[in-house]
């Protein structure tokens, strides 16, 4: 099983370069739904509200996701940091964790709330909440989501999950993060300021990550997953059919993530900023939002625990988090959640090692950076060794050789000093590597809406970039972080 887990206007225009388009075929048993060809992707446009697929009126008559690229053009005033209050505007430690993670989902509760439960009346650009450019080839419809990974059973032992499921995310920046968004891309996205300054966050920004997880069984859309009872559930108008070259449909799924960041660099002086991941817990009472609990907090990358089972003092996990959630902890339980790719096949040194901890929140989002001359990031999201051709890093195969057709991702053993490389503190201003420049621990710039910048902007001879698969090859990647996809397994039956 897949192991891998850091939101109409221009509509017509894509779908006709979409019709145009030959669709990719599903190459595994994990429905690999057709890669945007690079056509389509010298098609888009920065503003673009979705993939151009809308769903027909007597499937779904409701509300269709809008693109809020009104980015403020003046820094935003921070009228309270309650986050930094809770914690006696100190640092965060593992003892006041708690106190400070209450503190940060209260401050966005009333908007999560009726982004989550009330879509019907959900308005971005009155709720003072915007969206990042150039994503639109990639999202679906109605919620603006788009694919991140897939999971099984052999993931989740004892959680009573009967079927894989594809996670979905929606991204969103409150004003001072969205201010960002302005100095960054400017007012068109077509010509973006490269260089860190413009890239970087200012104090107190927010940015929040909703995660869907819908059952990729035609014959089971709802009820597939215990502990995911009474969680809400959002319509997505995606592809189901296992060939994954089936025509998209409105499909149920269930809001069981949602990240919360904020720049707090006097809670976090050594990396400056605080990562929170809600995750959902059927045993709490209240409505959906209330059963979104921590999972953790994780504030830097650990360097000085070198091995797993070693003390952690920039991470804290909540004992009470259900058991789901906690199967996905990243390298020595390190902050990962069910939708973030912190275990995946990796080889060491010739073994094969399965399902294995290599990753975290904050490890995978210190790589954020961007090199100019190479237009992409030189290192992979997750601990690896570079390559100058696609997908950037060595792939290994099931015997832990190197293979270029691999599934695995060839590593560094867990604690050397080439895998440290991916667990240190650094600023968001310092990028991982020299000759880059870094985005201040936000993904979305440098691993995905980047990426679609050049691909429609730089020269149409150019490799498509690593999203979910590469056009012609049959190998895919999770679409979230880059990571191979496992070969094809039989799915356990339905019982339906």
């Amino acid at each position: 099983m897949n192991r891998t887990t850091c939101w109409m206007g221009s509509g017509l225009v894509l779908m006709g370069a979409m019709i145009a388009a030959q669709a990719i075929p599903a190459q595994t048993a994990f429905q690999a739904k057709p890669l945007p060809t690079m056509e389509v992707l010298r098609a888009a446009q920065p503003f673009q509200d979705n993939n151009g697929m809308i769903p027909p009126k007597n499937q779904y008559a409701g509300p269709l996701f809008r693109l809020n690229h009104a980015w403020p053009t003046a820094l935003p005033p921070l009228a309270s940091a309650p986050w930094q209050v809770a914690i006696g505007n100190g640092a965060i430690t593992t003892q006041n964790a708690p106190a400070y993670a209450k503190a940060l989902k209260d401050a966005v509760s009333a908007n999560a709330r009726s982004l989550i439960m009330h879509y019907d009346t959900w308005d971005a650009a009155k709720a003072g909440w915007y969206n990042e450019p150039w994503l639109g080839s990639l999202r679906e419809s109605i919620h603006g989501t788009y694919e991140a990974g897939q999971f099984g059973p052999a993931i989740f032992p004892g959680t009573g999950l009967r079927t894989t499921f594809q996670t979905h995310v929606l991204t969103y920046y409150d004003a001072r993060a969205a201010y960002t968004m302005h100095t960054f891309w400017g007012d068109s996205a077509m010509k973006p300021n490269l260089s860190t300054g413009p890239s970087q966050f200012a104090e107190g920004s927010i940015i929040v990550k909703a995660a869907i997880f819908g059952s990729t069984d035609p014959k089971m859309p709802r009820d597939w997953w215990t502990a995911l009872k009474g969680a809400q559930e959002w319509p997505t108008y995606v592809t189901v059919d296992p060939s994954g070259t089936g025509a998209p449909q409105v499909w149920p799924g269930y809001v069981a993530q949602f990240d919360i960041i904020v720049k707090d660099s006097r809670a976090s002086p050594q990396t400056g900023w605080v990562f929170m991941t809600l995750v959902y817990d059927s045993r709490v009472p209240g409505d959906a939002w209330d059963r979104m609990v921590p999972l953790g907090v994780q504030w830097g990358n650990d360097p000085q625990a070198t091995r797993a089972g070693m003390p952690l003092q920039e991470n804290w996990n909540n004992p009470a988090a259900p058991l789901y959630a906690t199967q996905t902890l990243g390298w020595g339980g390190r902050l990962s959640g069910p939708n973030d790719g912190g275990r995946n096949d990796i080889a060491v040194n010739g073994k094969v090692m399965r399902n294995e901890p290599d990753s975290s929140c904050m490890s995978c989002h210190s790589t954020a950076q961007w090199n100019n001359d190479l237009h992409r990031m030189p290192s992979f999201l997750l601990p690896s060794f570079a390559t100058n051709q696609p997908p950037y890093f060595q792939t290994c195969g099931d015997t832990g050789k190197l293979d270029p057709n691999g599934n695995l991702i060839c590593s560094p053993a867990p604690g050397s000093k080439e895998w440290m490389k991916w667990f240190q503190n650094r600023k968001g201003n310092v990028a991982m590597d020299p000759g880059s420049f870094a985005t201040d621990f936000d993904e979305v710039f440098s691993f995905k809406a980047l990426k679609l910048w050049w691909a429609a902007t730089g020269p149409a001879n150019q490799a498509p970039p690593m999203l979910l698969r590469l056009p012609g090859q049959p190998r895919r990647f999770n679409q979230y972080t880059g990571a191979p996809l496992p070969a094809p397994v039989r799915e356990p039956s339905s019982g339906h």
